[in-house]
């Protein structure tokens, strides 16, 4: 697969957008992904279980810094339960290769199709949802 594929420009400026770090969040994690390097802070606002701010350092590939932005524009208003299940949904479309389907407000996610075929490529994609996992486990 060519990489312009890959690195189409939505994604491309999705990753440009550029760290979002929050000044005084509630909940911070930092998750790496030793394989490849990729390393990404997440820092989160929560109203009980309800994200009310999200905000991001990543260290990272195009794909990981752009899922990231992603998650940041959409999560604000869901739970954590709701990010939960779509890192789950996302993660089974693709292992099995499918083709990604969401409905709103997560369409956006389906620009990784051109990702699904590449195996070593979902774990980037897939980095900030992991982030969420460990501050998941820590409430």
């Amino acid at each position: 697969m060519q990489d312009d594929a890959l690195y189409n420009k939505s994604i491309l400026k999705l990753a440009s957008a550029g760290d979002s770090p929050l000044a005084h969040p509630d909940i911070s994690v930092l998750h790496d992904n030793p394989l490849c390097g990729d390393r990404i802070t997440l820092d989160l606002t929560l109203d009980q279980r309800t994200i009310s701010a999200l905000g991001y350092k990543a260290r990272s590939c195009a794909l990981c810094k752009a899922s990231a932005e992603l998650l940041r524009t959409c999560a604000v208003g869901k739970d954590l339960e709701t990010i939960t299940n779509l890192h789950l949904q996302l993660k089974m479309q693709l292992k099995e290769q499918a083709v990604l389907t969401f409905s709103a407000p997560w369409k956006k996610f389906s620009l990784f199709q051109p990702a699904v075929p590449i195996k070593n490529r979902h774990s980037c994609i897939l980095l900030p949802f992991q982030a969420i996992e460990k501050i998941e486990r820590k409430n």
